[in-house]
C-alpha cells in the first residue's frame, strides 16, 4: 500500500474516534503536563530480540503506540541511532523510514505529536552496502565541524532525516552522547551553529514546527569532560545549558530548549556530590522563566528513570517498577514550572508498569503510588488475583536497581509490603492473567506476566 491509500485508510479507520479525541483534548489542555512524551531508543539489541524494538515492524509499533495513547500519553519521539547515521543505502533502512512515516501518520490521526531527534557530528562508519546494527558495535566516528568540510558533510545528515519527517510537530538538535566535539577548541557555540542552520531550514519545511536545543552532555562540546570525573561533566551541563538559554534571544524564533534535568533526579549524579542533599538545583524555576521571557518552549528530557540501558546489566531486560520515583520527578519539574516532559523507553513491552504510571501521573502527578500500581494490577492480573499482584510489584517498587542506586538521604521510604524476594517468587507463578483487559494491552498480560516472573528471579540483589 503506497502513502497516500495508507493516509486513505488511515482517516477512514479513524473517524469514529474524532468526537472523542476532541472531547480528550479539551480536557488535556487543563493537565499539570500539556505534552506527556516518551522517547523510543531502538538501537540495542537484547534477548528475545522481539523486545528490542531494533526488530519492529509497523504492526508491532502500532500496538506499542495504542498503548500509550490508552495511558494518556500525546507524544511520542524517534532518533536516527549511531549505525544508521547516513543517508539509508539499504532495503532494511528504507523500510523503516517507510513504516516511520505510517507511525507519524497514525500519531497525528490519534492526535497525538510526532518529535525527531537529530544529530551533529556523527557519522555512520558502516559500509554503505552492509545494513547498520545496534549501537555497542561502536561503528561510527564524530567530526570536528572546524575542520574545514565537516561542517557541511555533517549537517548534511540531520537536514536530510529534517527533511524526510518534515512533518514532525518538533525536532530536537541534541548536544551530545552522539555527536559534539571534545577537540578542545570547540564549545557550545559550535552545537549552536548546527542549531541556527537546522531553525532556519525548519521554518522554510514547516514553520509551525519547533526545533528544541538539547542540552543533554552538552559537556561534550570542549575540553574531554570526564578529566574531571562525571561531577564534572554534570557541572559542565549546567554551565553550557544556561548559556544555550542566554542566547535565545538571538536564535531563531522557533528555538526551544530540552533540558535533561539530571540534577533533579539522577543517582549518578546525587552519588557524585555527595549525596542529593548536596547536589545543586537544575533547573530552576528562574531558569524556565528565563526562557519563558524570551517566548521560547522548554521540554523536560528526563531519562534511565522508566527504563535503563546495557551500562546497568543488573537493571536490563527486566521489568522496572519506579512509580514513588516518577513521582518525585514530576512534581520537582512541575514547581519549575515546566509542563512538557518526554520520559525514555528501550524495551517498551517490558515497561508497562512503569509506561502505565508514566501516564497516569503525568495527568496527575499527586495520586498515590499505591494507587496507580493497584490500577495496573487489576488491568493485567485475573480480578481475584490482582490484589496479590499488586503486593507483588509492591515489592518490585521497593527493591528496584534504581532504588539501589540512589544515595541514602535521596532514597523514598519503601511501601507497605510483606513480601520478601522468596514469598514474592512463590506469588507471582500463581497470577493468572486477565482475560479481558479495559486497555490494548501490546503484548498479552500472560507475557507480561511471564516477564515479570523471570525479572524477580535476576533482582539477586534484593532480600
Amino acid at each position: 500500500m503506497d502513502r497516500r491509500k495508507f493516509l486513505e485508510w488511515l482517516a477512514g479507520s479513524v473517524a469514529s474516534m474524532t468526537t472523542q479525541t476532541s472531547n480528550v483534548r479539551a480536557q488535556q489542555s487543563a493537565l499539570p503536563f500539556r505534552a506527556r512524551g516518551v522517547y523510543f531508543h531502538d538501537g540495542f539489541t537484547v534477548e528475545p530480540k522481539s523486545h528490542a524494538p531494533l526488530y519492529w515492524d509497523y504492526a508491532t509499533w502500532r500496538r506499542a503506540i495504542q498503548w500509550l495513547h490508552a495511558c494518556g500519553l500525546n507524544v511520542i519521539e524517534f532518533a536516527t541511532m549511531l549505525e544508521f547515521n547516513r543517508v539509508p543505502s539499504t532495503a532494511m533502512e528504507k523500510q523503516k523510514i517507510a513504516d516511520r512515516l505510517k507511525i507519524l501518520d497514525y500519531a497525528h490521526a490519534l492526535g497525538m505529536e510526532f518529535g525527531y531527534i537529530l544529530s551533529n557530528t556523527v557519522l555512520s562508519t558502516v559500509p554503505p552496502d552492509e545494513e547498520p546494527s545496534h549501537q555497542l558495535k561502536n561503528r561510527a566516528v564524530t567530526l570536528c565541524p572546524r575542520a574545514p568540510g565537516n561542517f557541511e558533510k555533517t549537517v548534511a545528515i540531520p537536514l536530510f532525516y529534517m527533511e524526510t519527517y518534515k512533518e514532525a510537530d518538533f525536532f530536537e538538535e541534541f548536544a551530545a552522547d552522539w555527536g559534539g566535539c571534545t577537540c578542545g577548541q570547540c564549545g557550545v557555540a559550535d552545537f549552536l551553529r548546527y542549531v541556527r542552520v537546522l531553525a532556519e531550514r525548519l521554518k522554510q519545511l514547516n514553520p509551525p514546527a519547533t526545533l528544541y536545543a538539547n542540552t543533554w552532555c552538552i559537556s561534550y562540546w570542549g575540553k574531554e569532560p570526564l578529566a574531571h570525573g562525571w561531577k564534572g561533566v554534570f557541572e559542565k551541563e549546567i554551565v553550557g545549558s544556561r548559556e544555550v538559554i542566554t542566547a535565545l534571544p538571538r536564535l531563531p524564533d522557533n528555538v526551544g530548549v530540552a533540558l535533561p534535568c539530571h540534577h533533579l533526579y539522577r543517582p549518578l549524579v546525587f552519588a557524585e556530590n555527595g549525596g542529593k542533599s548536596k547536589t545543586p538545583v537544575f533547573p530552576t524555576a528562574d531558569d524556565v522563566q528565563q526562557i519563558r521571557r524570551a517566548g521560547r518552549n522548554v521540554l523536560a528530557w528526563p531519562h534511565f528513570i522508566m527504563d535503563d540501558d546495557p551500562s546497568r546489566p543488573p537493571a536490563w531486560g527486566i521489568v522496572h517498577s519506579e512509580v514513588r520515583y516518577l513521582q518525585a520527578l514530576l512534581q520537582a519539574l512541575q514547581k519549575t514550572g515546566i509542563d512538557r516532559v518526554m520520559g525514555n523507553l528501550y524495551l517498551p513491552f517490558l515497561q508497562l508498569s512503569n509506561t502505565f504510571a508514566w501516564g497516569r501521573l503525568c495527568e496527575n502527578p499527586q495520586r498515590k503510588p499505591q494507587d496507580v500500581i493497584q490500577e495496573f494490577a487489576r488491568l493485567i492480573a485475573h480480578r481475584d488475583d490482582a490484589e496479590r499482584l499488586a503486593e507483588i510489584l509492591t515489592w518490585v517498587e521497593n527493591n528496584s536497581y534504581w532504588q539501589q542506586q540512589i544515595p541514602p538521604d535521596g532514597r523514598l521510604p519503601n511501601l507497605p509490603c510483606a513480601l520478601n524476594r522468596a514469598t514474592a517468587a512463590k506469588q507471582v507463578e500463581r497470577i493468572r492473567p486477565n482475560p479481558s483487559p479495559s486497555l490494548p494491552l501490546p503484548v498479552s498480560a500472560e507475557m507480561w506476566l511471564y516477564d515479570l516472573r523471570r525479572s524477580i528471579e535476576r533482582m539477586t540483589w534484593a532480600a
